[in-house]
């Protein structure tokens, strides 16, 4: 999970000699594996499950690809790693890279794994809450620069709230019943019913901010020189999410080894919420990954309203459905 400061680090004409340096290097002889790695959006967990379950089942292998999945974290801008040419495919927020076009940096959303997103603001049962303006006066901890946190305090005029950093601790938000903090449904709610903590939440999507999630990034000349690659790497992810439910015990144990936090009984619950953010949406209809040009529309929209981007972002430029795999 990074934050705009991050993204606006980048120098676009560094990023372009580095990507094509490190693309070019990307084919593998003949016979030979082509080695990707794809940094995960966070630590490993089942809203990634598809890309964990395409190595466990093999399916990159068997499609020719030798696939490294590298965690992310809170220090990780995987915008900088992947525009750096250090990773060949990577894993963010769709509002991530509205803010990455709009610093000029070249990358294009391929695949977007949640159709749904996840992020959410959790709240104690008992804390008086019943409306998203009832923040205002109460501590909420939110990443500095998060775009969700930037539009919602703007559409709601959450002018009053107390502003916290969060680091991924809960500690603060058990303490203080009055507090807030965000999360994701399919993870913060788990951990804090196991502490006997009852608490509720809004979903983001439902207030109105509902960008694509864990969408897979790559950059422009990956998809002008390696068009094969993306397309088989996409085709054994999707392969790879209808593994993941059909052997969910083997995959969660693969997860469970990469991210020791996560129990197998958290990792089951998990999985079972976040069907409905991947094969749900318009991917029911038009298979998974799948965007919509309105979608992205709303998004940018959404974001200039708030003051994130001054400019007007082609939504040609923000992502393609080209190489997703016929449904």
């Amino acid at each position: 999970m990074k934050t705009m400061e991050k993204t606006k680090m980048i120098a676009s004409t560094t990023i372009l000699g580095a990507v094509l340096t490190a693309c070019g290097s990307n084919s593998g002889s003949s016979g030979e594996p082509v080695k990707i790695t794809q940094t995960m959006s966070w630590f490993a967990q089942p809203e990634m499950g598809g890309h964990y379950a395409a190595v466990a089942g093999k399916i990159y292998e068997e499609a020719g690809l030798d696939v490294t999945l590298q965690q992310g974290g809170p220090q990780v801008s995987n915008v900088q790693l992947l525009a750096s040419g250090k990773v060949q495919f990577a894993m963010a927020n769709a509002d991530e890279v509205v803010l990455a076009r709009n610093e000029g940096i070249p990358i294009v959303t391929i695949f977007a794994n949640l159709q749904t997103n996840p992020q959410n603001l959790i709240f104690h049962k008992d804390s008086g809450i019943t409306k998203i303006e009832d923040l205002n006066g109460r501590k909420v901890y939110t990443a500095t620069g998060f775009p969700f946190w930037q539009y919602l305090s703007y559409k709601y005029k959450l002018d009053k709230v107390q502003v916290q950093n969060y680091t991924g601790s809960l500690t603060g938000f058990s303490a203080d019943k009055d507090s807030v903090t965000q999360g994701f449904a399919t993870n913060e709610p788990y951990v804090l019913k196991g502490e006997g903590i009852d608490v509720d939440w809004f979903l983001n999507a439902d207030l109105g901010y509902n960008p694509y999630g864990n969408v897979v990034i790559t950059t422009e000349d990956m998809i002008k020189n390696h068009p094969d690659t993306v397309k088989k790497y996409l085709k054994a992810t999707v392969e790879g999410w209808d593994y993941y439910y059909a052997h969910g015990d083997e995959v969660n144990k693969l997860i469970n080894e990469t991210n020791k936090d996560y129990s197998l009984d958290h990792l089951e619950s998990s999985q079972e919420i976040t069907k409905d953010f991947v094969f749900g949406g318009d991917a029911e209809t038009h298979g998974l990954g799948y965007m919509s040009e309105e979608r992205w529309k709303t998004l940018v929209d959404e974001m200039k309203e708030a003051g994130m981007i001054k400019k007007d972002i082609p939504i040609s430029e923000l992502y393609t459905n080209d190489f997703l795999p016929e449904k």
